[in-house]
């Protein structure tokens, strides 16, 4: 028997122990290696882990709506809001631009979400991007639209 703080543990449960510990432990250097955010938080969480040059460009993805009325409106990227976080947004943002149905999803998610914010008839993924010098923004942001959903039928 193995004597440890105030407790006889016997060999397989140390055994057992250990064991747990090095699986944890190959999964973390699993997804360090493989450089995925998939595995988070046994994995790479890299939106924290890469330092930003003083002299570089500051890129943030968002979602904005065409409401029903014409405006344009910013629409929170939160669970709270269309269902999930920025983080998992940009790790999807790829698929959602290759099918921009899928902002359809996150529109639908809103209008549950947030049943008195304006009806949406549009909702597009934006990336910004603003110049940064000696870790000062200067001039003004870059805005692109990388994918649009509106309903089929001119529902909204």
């Amino acid at each position: 028997m193995i004597v440890g703080s105030g407790s006889d543990l016997s060999r397989p449960q140390v055994a057992w122990r250990v064991g747990a510990v090095g699986v944890g432990l190959v999964v973390l250097l699993g997804g360090q290696l493989a450089d995925t955010n998939d595995w988070f938080p046994l994995g790479s969480l890299s939106q924290y882990a890469t330092p930003r040059p003083v002299d570089g460009s500051v890129v943030s993805t968002s979602l904005e709506g065409l409401t029903t009325d014409g405006r344009i409106v910013p629409v929170p990227l939160s669970p709270g809001s269309v269902g999930m976080s920025r983080a998992e947004l940009e790790a999807h943002g790829q698929e959602i631009i290759a099918d921009p149905s899928l902002l359809g999803v996150l529109a639908a998610s809103h209008a549950r979400l947030r049943p008195g914010s304006p009806a949406l008839r549009e909702l597009r993924l934006v990336r910004s991007e603003q110049s940064m010098r000696n870790s000062r923004l200067v001039g003004s942001p870059t805005v692109r639209v990388l994918a649009t959903w509106a309903p089929t039928g001119g529902q909204g």
